[in-house]
């Protein structure tokens, strides 16, 4: 899977995944729970790492579940998982993409593999 969007601060998503920053990713199309993919810095490059679906669902369904009382710590624990440092962050990254974050699965995720044949552990970005 492809991680190529960059948070505020202009740090790279692939890379906060690998340091366990962002541990969210939301896409359009779903994946399974337990279906392991790589995490690549961009199209046709080496994976950084492994990883696997712990949890799926939409994510207009986690933001009912979650309740309207708890908004704003939601919003919070949300931009956090997905690596941005707010909530507006986060939806400016949505609005400048054209993606209606309503739209999309929120995919949890964590890291099985760092290393091996199939990851690259250390990668130079120039």
């Amino acid at each position: 899977m492809i991680f190529i969007a960059k948070n505020e601060d202009g740090e790279p998503t692939w890379k906060l995944a690998l340091e366990g920053k962002k541990t969210v990713t939301r896409r359009l199309k779903p994946l399974p729970v337990g279906k392991e993919f790589a995490i690549q810095p961009g199209r046709g490059k080496f994976a950084v790492c492994r990883a696997r679906v712990i949890t799926l669902c939409t994510s207009m369904d986690h933001f009912h579940k979650f309740g309207y009382d708890s908004l704003t710590l939601y919003k919070k624990q949300e931009a956090n998982k997905e690596g941005f440092n707010s909530w507006d962050g986060l939806m400016q990254f949505f609005q400048k993409n054209k993606i209606q974050f309503m739209d999309t699965y929120r995919i949890e995720y964590e890291i099985i593999n760092k290393g091996g044949k199939k990851c690259v552990k250390h990668l130079v970005v120039l």
